[in-house]
């Protein structure tokens, strides 16, 4: 089914949906002019200071589509669109080369356009583990890179911890672009990456997969759930066309580097990681 078979109660309930989740902007591919849009609202508001006009005994007024609806048919067309391109890119990969080309054609996600690279890792020829991070960040931006710089040293130390090298695991992020300034992913920006990370997942096949942030862990599991509640609880995940993987949340290492108290509680969540895997 398409958007252009929706009712309008399935249309404001999909677009009041997408408010109740945080997103508040609707980015187009086509700039629009505001000093235009001022001026059609005055145009607006002189024919509504006007008498309206009678409708003769037995004719018909028109039933203009009010123009909300017919705003959130256009948002969810253009996004339905984009999620379709990027299932249909990510599912033709048969390898992770394949994939990352696949990545590099998709312009679907807005964040691509401001960040400086395109952040994904090649293969190891074995990953038992695979870990997701949170959304790139300036060091990451500018290598290209799914984690580096202070974060990337934390990591090496945590993996060392539990007697894992970093070359040994498979990274990727939630998404594959620095959101401009840090600012958390927004509910389409995870929307467009998570078929390329759910095909990642399916052709890594790891025996455990580690949610490192929030925005990861509402990314793919839960668009309300909580880090704080969630991490450390074992939980399975199902990509499309994968089977279930033992998965756990814990703490992106920019989070500890900020927060060093949450450390205790990042190493329970190794030390049951390095359980699983054994």
């Amino acid at each position: 089914m398409t958007a252009e078979d929706w009712t309008r109660d399935e249309l404001l309930a999909a677009l009041t949906w997408q408010l109740d989740a945080g997103v508040d902007e609707a980015i187009g591919d086509i700039a629009i002019d505001s000093y235009q849009l001022s001026q059609k609202q005055s145009q607006v508001a002189q024919k509504a200071s006007t008498p309206p006009q009678t409708v003769k005994p037995g004719a018909k007024a028109a039933a203009p589509t009010p123009p909300k609806v017919a705003a959130a048919k256009r948002v969810l067309q253009s996004f339905q669109k984009t999620l379709g391109e990027a299932q249909n890119l990510a599912g033709n990969a048969k390898s992770i080369s394949e994939l990352a080309t696949a990545l590099a054609s998709f312009d679907g996600c807005a964040l691509k356009k401001t960040a400086i690279n395109t952040v994904f890792d090649p293969a190891p020829s074995q990953a038992d583990l695979m870990i997701v991070m949170g959304a790139p960040r300036a060091d990451e931006d500018r290598e290209g890179k799914t984690v580096a710089g202070s974060n990337r040293k934390l990591l090496e130390n945590m993996l060392t911890a539990i007697h894992l090298k970093i070359e040994e695991v498979y990274l990727s992020s939630c998404v594959f672009w620095r959101p401009p300034g840090d600012k958390k992913p927004t509910v389409n920006d995870l929307a467009c990456c998570k078929p390329f990370i759910d095909r990642q997942i399916e052709l890594i096949s790891p025996k455990v997969l580690v949610l490192m942030g929030e925005s990861t862990l509402r990314g793919l599991v839960d668009p309300d759930a909580s880090l704080l509640r969630q991490r450390g609880k074992w939980m399975e995940y199902t990509p499309p066309n994968g089977e279930s993987i033992p998965t756990i949340a814990t703490f992106a290492p920019h989070m500890l580097l900020n927060t060093p108290r949450q450390k205790a509680l990042a190493w329970q969540d190794l030390r049951a990681i390095k359980t699983k895997l054994s």
